[in-house]
């Protein structure tokens, strides 16, 4: 998710202490809107405010593990999130959650997490995953069934 060379705890106390985090994203869950390593974001500390739909929570698995991905769903206590390059949904509990996105910049261009392109983007996103996940299924089938079907070379 983010490159945190830090132990763990000091995204938490960098939160407490300035109110914001900075960091480069790592890994490709977040593909394509956030890329590996090239684009960073800024998080704020959760208020009093539940987040909501659409909303890019950073949160802490009890395995210390950070993770930035997006809410789907929310419902009591709990947040339904999904990376946006991933086809598994989460279950997080409020009390993971560390902060959430405000604002990030991909490559050179500055994004709000509320402009109205980002939340078009982010609806649209969401809505095509059915289609997104069955064209996966489609893909992955395809490729182990070329893998047991295609001819092996022999060396000479």
């Amino acid at each position: 998710m983010t490159e945190n060379t830090e132990p763990n705890g000091n995204i938490e106390r960098q939160l407490a202490e300035q109110g914001f985090y900075v960091s480069t994203t790592v890994g490709c869950s977040m593909r394509p809107m956030l890329r590996n390593r090239r684009d960073r974001v800024i998080v704020l500390p959760i208020g009093d405010e539940r987040l909501k739909k659409y909303d890019l929570p950073l949160y802490r698995r009890p395995d210390g593990k950070y993770i930035l991905h997006r809410i789907i769903g929310v419902r009591d206590g709990k947040y339904v999130i999904r990376g946006d390059n991933t086809y598994a949904k989460e279950y997080v509990p409020d009390a993971w959650v560390l902060g959430y996105v405000s604002e990030f910049y991909r490559g050179k261009r500055h994004v709000l997490s509320t402009a109205r392109s980002y939340r078009f983007y982010a609806c649209v996103w969401n809505l095509i995953y059915p289609v997104r996940h069955l064209f996966h299924i489609g893909r992955t089938c395809a490729a182990r069934v070329w893998h047991k079907i295609k001819p092996k070379k022999h060396s000479v």
